[in-house]
């Protein structure tokens, strides 16, 4: 029963994680689930031979063991990453006038904002209709498969949607959430804006996002934009590693 609970579970896996590809989308998330699923819709296809096998061999033995540790070592750091990006998702501004809203770049269609980008603006144009005292610097260099700054391309689309240019800084240089955070920090100080962030990016990258700006010594809070649901398993899972990663170092 559990084989066939296996075999299922990982063959529904694969289709999930291999079904961005289909949209021309192929990253760590993408990379990392369809192997995972396909290892253990092996494994689970081929237990019988695998124990017929391990059983005259010590050396197989071990392997299949230790095959097996990782995946349940995997499982857990997995659970307790996704318990950190829901709580993040739950570190809402408060109503502190002093802040300045930092909303994180994510790629473009041409000249408009590619899907995760535009649940971003979507929140924080919400927001910042909201609280008309908050400045916002937007944040995202070009690409090279982009026609422009990401940056420019948030401000214009803010701005089409009714927030005041005067409050909308940019920081167009940055190709990394790290760089994201480190050059806005530049803009802050240069414009006098106030140091207090509120954090705009998509729910499953909240909680990588508020590690690396309290590692930068920001003292911040998250606003979480929704994600599509096709991508929200590949996101999640290369979350999983980079919150990991950001551990380690």
């Amino acid at each position: 029963m559990l084989r066939i609970i296996g075999i299922t579970a990982s063959a529904i896996g694969f289709l999930i994680f291999f079904f961005p590809v289909c949209a021309g989308i192929f990253n760590f998330g993408v990379f990392a689930g369809t192997l995972l699923s396909a290892g253990l819709f092996a494994g689970c296809l081929m237990q019988k031979q695998l124990q017929a096998y391990a059983s005259g061999s010590t050396a197989l033995h071990m392997l299949i063991r230790l095959i097996q540790t990782g995946y349940v070592l995997f499982l857990v750091i997995a659970a307790a990453a996704c318990m950190m990006m829901y709580r993040e998702t739950r570190n809402l501004p408060t109503e502190d006038p002093d802040q300045t809203m930092i909303v994180l770049g994510c790629g473009l269609e041409g000249d408009r904002p590619s899907q995760m980008l535009w649940r971003r603006l979507t929140a924080a144009e919400a927001y910042l209709k909201r609280h008309p005292e908050i400045p916002v610097i937007v944040s995202g260099g070009q690409g090279p498969d982009e026609i422009m700054p990401e940056a420019l391309c948030m401000k214009n689309w803010l701005a089409d949607h009714g927030i005041e240019e005067g409050r909308i800084y940019t920081e167009d240089q940055s190709s990394s959430t790290y760089e994201n955070l480190h050059f806005s920090r530049k803009v802050l100080e240069q414009n006098h804006l106030p140091e207090k962030i509120i954090i705009v990016t998509n729910n499953f990258h909240s909680c990588r996002a508020a590690m690396i700006a309290r590692k930068q010594g920001y003292d911040c809070s998250s606003i979480p934009a929704g994600t599509t649901w096709w991508l929200f398993p590949v996101s999640i899972l290369r979350e999983v590693f980079g919150i990991a990663k950001e551990w380690v170092f």
